[in-house]
């Protein structure tokens, strides 16, 4: 049998059964009086429909926004425009929710709104998560604002004991030496190394929470003219290692000028570090731009890692090579992570053991100031 042609009242019986089964509907006469609700609106406010009948949407008001939230909503639709935003409402029982709302206004033939229409949609839970989000991101900032400023003390404190056992130690063996055992000078000796590496640690500790604490503003900086001054600083390890640097051009940004030195020079001087046994270094630095994103690459020829361990490099004290066969820490990286992240960027790698690796900074053209992800 041949369908029978949808009449426009059928089609509109149609929308208006969708969105009753979807969407929180009401409509107001051009005062504002509620004249039509459905039945989840009813639901959701826990008023029955002749409750709401004849009042205003105040009946629902949880006190939670302010007098010129409002005003602005309605100032919007009075004037014909349509208004969205998100709105938390008190229902009958106390209880509170939260809806996305989108309120259009229906204009007579002189332009003036006669009705309007709200539909709406429960965010309730999104919006708990986001808040409950917000909580713990609050406490975790608190958190480590409270470990950064006590790694920085801490760190600070050890200094002074530190030098005194260096100094002392160093005296005896200075002015003992004869008289002290080669058992007893191989234990002072060790002494002294314990307490350099110690040193050492500490200075790394320091430069890692001075990433945050002793920042400098951001300025106009020409990533060139950086990584020209660091390959200057560099010369030396460059010449022992017969490294070769390609450098392309790189693009002027807004930046923390000494913290991009310390981020170039930590990324080239990690490169010349794991090179190959009988193999000259080969860095090459390029740029390219990804929309609003410069996307530097710093790639070398030397033993690389195994992309496994691709968390653990970026973290601070994590090394995947032991003391005795490369120099350091394992705090370079990490620093460089807090660099990028405080430009509001990220850096990540790529690398496969014995072929050299990739480290991939990603910086929005447009730096603004921000905090360090923790």
């Amino acid at each position: 049998m041949p369908t029978s042609p949808i009449t426009p009242a059928r089609e509109l019986a149609n929308i208006k059964y969708a969105l009753d089964k979807s969407a929180i509907v009401a409509i107001t006469d051009h005062a504002g009086r509620i004249v039509h609700v459905n039945d989840k609106f009813c639901e959701i406010s826990k008023y029955s429909r002749e409750e709401l009948l004849g009042k205003t949407h105040r009946i629902i008001n949880s006190g939670y926004h302010s007098r010129e939230f409002f005003e602005d909503m309605w100032k919007t639709i009075a004037g014909g425009g349509i208004w969205e935003g998100e709105i938390r409402n008190r229902a009958k029982d106390g209880s509170q929710y939260w809806v996305n709302t989108c309120i259009v206004p229906f204009l007579d033939d002189h332009g003036r709104p006669y009705e309007y229409v709200a539909i709406r949609y429960e965010i309730t839970q999104r919006k708990l998560a986001e808040e409950q989000l917000k909580t713990y991101a609050t406490r975790l900032e608190t958190s480590n604002q409270e470990l950064q400023h006590f790694a920085s003390v801490a760190a600070h404190d050890l200094q002074e004991p530190l030098r005194k056992v260096l100094a002392f130690s160093d005296r005896l063996l200075t002015k003992y030496r004869s008289a002290v055992p080669e058992e007893g000078q191989m234990y002072l000796d060790r002494i002294q190394n314990s307490a350099r590496r110690m040193q050492t640690l500490i200075d790394d500790l320091l430069s890692f929470s001075r990433v945050t604490t002793r920042g400098q503003a951001f300025v106009d900086v020409d990533l060139t003219q950086i990584v020209r001054d660091v390959l200057g600083d560099l010369e030396i390890r460059i010449e022992e290692t017969k490294a070769k640097i390609e450098c392309a051009s790189l693009p002027h940004l807004v930046a923390d000028p000494l913290q991009m030195r310390q981020l170039f020079q930590n990324l080239i001087g990690n490169a010349l570090k794991f090179h190959r046994l009988g193999v000259p270094p080969v860095i090459r630095i390029s740029s390219e731009t990804r929309g609003e994103t410069y996307v530097i690459t710093v790639e070398d020829n030397g033993i690389g890692f195994d992309e496994k361990y691709l968390d653990r490099i970026f973290a601070i004290f994590q090394r995947l090579h032991g003391r005795n066969d490369y120099e350091g820490n394992g705090v370079g990286l990490a620093v460089c992570r807090r660099i990028v992240e405080r430009h509001g960027g990220f850096i990540t790698a790529k690398s496969t053991p014995g072929q050299g690796a990739q480290f991939i900074v990603s910086l929005p053209t447009e730096i603004r100031t921000f905090e360090v992800k923790k």
